[in-house]
């Protein structure tokens, strides 16, 4: 069905120019890596599609400063997957939506306000590396998305995901403040259900209430930030990301992430993570990764190689 709804979008790109007063745009990313990760067990060989994805966006003038726009957007998933068997999921981005100088209305599938807040404190996107140092909330939902203009670099951003009855529908609301090198954001949701991700995948349950407070500067070269978290009783989680640019064309970054647990079977855990680009042009970028994974040191009886390695190239389009 989902290879179905992308035959339609790529046909509708294609039909775009009889269109006058649409733009339409294809785009995507293809990603490929290999990496040395340790189960737990053994240390293993994998490769890794994650963060290769297809697109269609678009926009359409009505006048008056509106505009109506759309997007579809999925990926192939997979560590250690067949690409030629590895099926196509519209999961990311689904949604039909206004913009104009109300702000922004979509209605469908995209990330959640909460995630908004997050997205400046992820360091390792679309990599193996990004499993354990990411912010601990990390989510989409499907519903009504709203996001205020912007007063002086401030909006404001709300989700709601209808789930049947108002106890166990999705809630989420952020302020975010991004003007010159400083970025600032603090948010709250109510997530009773959504299947939404913490940190390495872990699912958030039933009637959890979460929030954060993060800030990030960019002095120029490179940036600076902090996250806190608090998962309401599962854990309390600080992710500090770095980035830096050497030249126009080397890059590093680096991202530490701490979390203390409620409750589980160990009490605090410390993950970190070091990587290099390498950026042929714009949309080209090679890239290597290190990382260490405390939680499977902690969960094998020290038994594991907790240090990670992931090699990859990423060209986007």
């Amino acid at each position: 069905m989902h290879k179905k709804l992308l035959a339609v979008a790529v046909a509708a790109f294609v039909a775009a120019p009889a269109i006058a007063t649409a733009d339409t745009t294809l785009f995507g990313q293809f990603k490929y890596e290999v990496g040395a990760i340790d189960d737990g067990d053994d240390r293993n060989l994998v490769h890794s599609t994650i963060g290769s994805r297809l697109g269609v966006r678009g926009a359409e003038d009505l006048g008056g400063g509106m505009q109506a726009i759309f997007r579809l957007q999925g990926n192939f998933n997979g560590v250690n997957q067949s690409l030629a068997t590895q099926s196509f999921d519209l999961n990311e981005e689904a949604w039909v939506g206004l913009q104009g100088d109300f702000g922004r209305v979509l209605l469908g599938r995209s990330d959640t306000a909460m995630k908004l807040a997050s997205l400046p404190f992820r360091a390792f996107t679309d990599t193996l590396a990004d499993g354990n140092n990411r912010p601990a909330s990390w989510g989409r939902a499907e519903g009504v998305h709203y996001t205020t203009p912007s007063f002086n670099g401030l909006t404001v951003s709300a989700t709601v995901e209808p789930n049947g009855n108002k106890t166990r529908s999705y809630y989420s609301l952020n302020a975010i403040y991004n003007q010159g090198p400083i970025f600032v954001s603090i948010a709250a949701e109510d997530a009773p259900s959504t299947g939404l991700f913490q940190g390495g995948g872990k699912q958030i349950v039933d009637g959890n209430t979460n929030w954060q407070i993060g800030g990030s500067y960019d002095f120029g070269a490179g940036t600076v930030g902090l996250l806190y978290q608090d998962i309401d009783d599962i854990a309390d989680v600080v992710t500090l990301p770095v980035t830096f640019n050497v030249t126009p064309q080397v890059s590093l970054r680096a991202a530490v992430q701490y979390r203390d647990f409620d409750n589980g079977p160990v009490d605090d855990l410390t993950n970190f993570a070091v990587g290099a680009s390498y950026h042929f042009s714009n949309r080209t970028e090679l890239f290597a990764n290190v990382w260490y994974d405390d939680e499977i040191s902690s969960t094998a009886n020290g038994a594991a190689e907790e240090t990670q390695l992931g090699i990859g190239l990423r060209h986007s389009f």
